[in-house]
C-alpha cells in the first residue's frame, strides 16, 4: 500500500530523545487520515515543536496567488507561523539558532514556477549556512515524475516564480529535487529524505489511494494540475486562466473571444489525450471579476507528455483566430513581461509574436532540457518505468 513520507516517518519513530524542531508545511502536510504535520509531532515525545513555516498561500493553504502572507500563531499549539511569503522569504538565522532540525513536507506539483520549490530552496540555503539537518518528508510528483518539458531557467529571468535553474516540467518528486539542489551546491549540513513506500514513477495520483489535500486556492483536483504546466502560461497575458472559475487552468477566456474561431484553431494541434470544448464562466477574483469570459476548457484524465506545448498551443491558437487581441502583462517592479519570468525565457512570447508554430516555438525555447533531464537521474529514488 502506498504510503507517504509523513507516514513512514511517524512509522518509524526516533531514539534520539526530544529535538527541538521547526516544521515547513502547508495545508497539505497530513497523513491519509487528515492528521496534521504539526499535530503529529506535538504529540510526539521525540520532537518539541518549537516553530512553524509556510510558504505562499500560507499554513491553510488559502491565501489569494501573490499575496504576502503575515506571521502568525497556531491558536490549537500556540506555536508560532513564520510566513515565508511575505518581506522575508528566507528565514533568518536567528530563526533557526534554536532549533535542532527542519522538517519539510509539502504536497507539490513538479513544476518550476509552483513556488513552494522555492521555498523549499531557500529552506535548504539558509539550513546550509547555520549547519542545521533538514528531513524532507517525500511525496509523489503529480506530473508522473517521468517526463521533463519545456524551458530551462535563463539567468536573466530569475525571480521567485524561477528560483531555480531546472527545466518547467522538471519531473523529480520534492525529496529527489531537494538531493540535486543539496550535492549541486556542495551543502555543509545533513540532508535525510523518508521516502514514499510502495511508489514508482509514473503512477497516477489516483491509483494511490490517498486523499488530495488542495494545495492551493486554484489547485482543487489533479485534473487542474496536468493542465497547469502549460496554462499557467496565461497568467502573463491579457487573457484569463479561469481563476476564479469551477475550473481554474482549464477555462481559458475573456469576454471578448469568440469560443467558437478559437475551439476550430486549437483542436488540430491537441494530442488525443487532451480534448477541448468551448465554455463560458463568471470569474469571482482575478482577472475579469462578476464579467462573463468566453473560451475553451481544456481537460485531460491523464498525465500528459506535452503539457508546456498544450498551453503554448493553446496561446498561439488564440492569437492566429483573434489577430491583435493577446498582450503579454507586466507586473510592477519586473524588467521584463511576466510570462518570460513563468517561461523562465522571452523565446516562448516572442515566438508566439513571430507566428512561429507551436512545436517549433518549444523547440527553439528548450536548450539544455534534454541534457538536465539525463543529470537528474542519479537522484532518483524510486523506479521509473
Amino acid at each position: 500500500m502506498f504510503k507517504p513520507g509523513i507516514e513512514v516517518f511517524f512509522e518509524n519513530p526516533s531514539t534520539r530523545g526530544s529535538r527541538r524542531v521547526a516544521a515547513v508545511t502547508n495545508f497539505t502536510g497530513r497523513n491519509r487520515n487528515g492528521r496534521h504535520l504539526v499535530n503529529l509531532l506535538a504529540a510526539s515525545s521525540n520532537y518539541q515543536l518549537t516553530r512553524i513555516f509556510t510558504p505562499e498561500h500560507g499554513f491553510t493553504s488559502d491565501a489569494p496567488d501573490g499575496e504576502h502572507v503575515a506571521d502568525s500563531r497556531e491558536s490549537d499549539l500556540g506555536v508560532e507561523i513564520i510566513s515565508l511569503y511575505g518581506p522575508n522569504k528566507k528565514p533568518d538565522r536567528e530563526l533557526l539558532n534554536d532549533i535542532d532540525l527542519l522538517i519539510y513536507d509539502i504536497q507539490d506539483l513538479g513544476v518550476r514556477f509552483y513556488t513552494y520549490i522555492s521555498t523549499l530552496r531557500n529552506i535548504l540555503d539558509a539550513a546550509s549556512e547555520v549547519g542545521l539537518p533538514v528531513i524532507i518528508l517525500d511525496r509523489p510528483d503529480v506530473m508522473g515524475g517521468r517526463t521533463v518539458e519545456g524551458p530551462m531557467l535563463e539567468p536573466e529571468f530569475t525571480s521567485f516564480v524561477g528560483h531555480l535553474p531546472i527545466a518547467l516540467r522538471y519531473g523529480l518528486t520534492p525529496g529527489e529535487l531537494a538531493k540535486w539542489w543539496h550535492a549541486r551546491n556542495g551543502m555543509n549540513n545533513e540532508l535525510s529524505v523518508v521516502c514514499c513506500e510502495d511508489y514508482r514513477c509514473p503512477t497516477e495520483f489516483d491509483e494511490l489511494n490517498f486523499p488530495w489535500f488542495k494545495p492551493s486556492p486554484s489547485m482543487p483536483d489533479v485534473a487542474t494540475a496536468l493542465m497547469y504546466p502549460g496554462t499557467c502560461l496565461f497568467e502573463g497575458t491579457n487573457i484569463s486562466e479561469g481563476r476564479g472559475s469551477d475550473h481554474p487552468f482549464r477555462n481559458l477566456g475573456a469576454p471578448f473571444i469568440n469560443a467558437d474561431k478559437w475551439l476550430e484553431c486549437i483542436k488540430p494541434l491537441l494530442s488525443d489525450k487532451v480534448s477541448a470544448t468551448t465554455c463560458s464562466f463568471v470569474p469571482t477574483f482575478s482577472k475579469f471579476t462578476g464579467e462573463t469570459c468566453f473560451g475553451i476548457r481544456l481537460s485531460s484524465e491523464h498525465p500528459i507528455d506535452d503539457a508546456v506545448y498544450t498551453g503554448v498551443a493553446a496561446l498561439w491558437s488564440l492569437a492566429q483566430s483573434h489577430p491583435g487581441v493577446l498582450e503579454f502583462t507586466g507586473r510592477p517592479g519586473l524588467e521584463h513581461p511576466f510570462i518570460d519570468y513563468l517561461a523562465g525565457t522571452d523565446r516562448i512570447r516572442k515566438g508566439l509574436i513571430s507566428g512561429d508554430k507551436p512545436n517549433i516555438i518549444i523547440e527553439n525555447s528548450s536548450d539544455g532540457c534534454k541534457e538536465f533531464a539525463g543529470q537528474r537521474q542519479r537522484f532518483f529514488l524510486y523506479r521509473r518505468d
